[in-house]
């Protein structure tokens, strides 16, 4: 149910609401969604509210108008691609949430053989080293070590490396990812961890791991180390 009382917008409380009883079949496939009155009157919203999640929902796929009628679950569900599954910028303005990336750390390096195995390369090589801490509504949630195959260092100097970089590589170099791995475990913060993330060593991180392959290359071309506190993520129902 939509809580006011969370930071989250309640137009997107309220898509994310509908969202759901589409996917639980609650609202079939071709058959009318109840109508803006109706929900305003379930859910306690404004019109500009109602409006605003269908617009979204209409724009992404999942419904259709008929005018002068209503609107309607469409029939083929979105295919909403590898961004919203690697871009946490993405999960957050999604959200409503405004996300800032802050750059700490900027190098091009040759990884060490205990490194490069991690990276998941039989050998050392050149590689564009990243570092930096995410912060949501200006509360640092995230640290995160990026390491980029030395081929693409162009990046550096060409793109605003604080903004997305998901959106970077596939909208920018428009790569096309085959396949991506990702490991993720839950553990007690570090010290350090604790002062850059401002939690104690009673909240737990999720200390996650991700490879990423693209056409074209046959070892890892993206591998990134993200920390982040296990009480403020969740993992999306695709």
């Amino acid at each position: 149910m939509i809580d006011k009382r969370k930071h989250i917008p309640l137009y997107i409380q309220l898509k994310d609401e509908i969202l759901d009883k589409i996917r639980n079949g609650t609202y079939e496939v071709d058959k009318q969604i109840p109508s803006e009155k109706v929900l305003m009157e379930e859910y306690g919203v404004g019109r500009a509210t109602v409006r605003e999640a269908l617009s979204i929902l209409v724009n992404e796929g999942y419904l259709y108008k008929k005018q002068g009628i209503g609107t309607f679950v469409a029939r083929k569900q979105p295919s909403l691609g590898f961004e919203p599954l690697i871009s946490l910028t993405y999960s957050l303005e999604a959200r409503g949430i405004k996300s800032v990336n802050d750059v700490k750390e900027k190098k091009i390096i040759t990884p060490d053989r205990e490194l490069a195995h991690l990276l998941r390369w039989q050998s050392p090589k050149e590689c564009l080293y990243l570092k930096r801490i995410r912060y949501a509504d200006e509360r640092p949630i995230a640290i995160e070590d990026s390491y980029f195959d030395g081929k693409v260092k162009k990046i550096d100097g060409k793109f605003d490396l604080n903004s997305s970089l998901a959106k970077i590589m596939l909208k920018d170099l428009k790569i096309t990812i085959t396949k991506i791995d990702q490991t993720v475990i839950p553990r007690v913060p570090t010290k350090e961890e604790q002062e850059i993330l401002k939690i104690d060593d009673k909240i737990l991180i999720l200390d996650m791991e991700r490879w990423m392959y693209i056409e074209g290359f046959k070892e890892t071309f993206y591998y990134l180390k993200f920390i982040i506190p296990g009480n403020i993520y969740y993992f999306p129902q695709y």
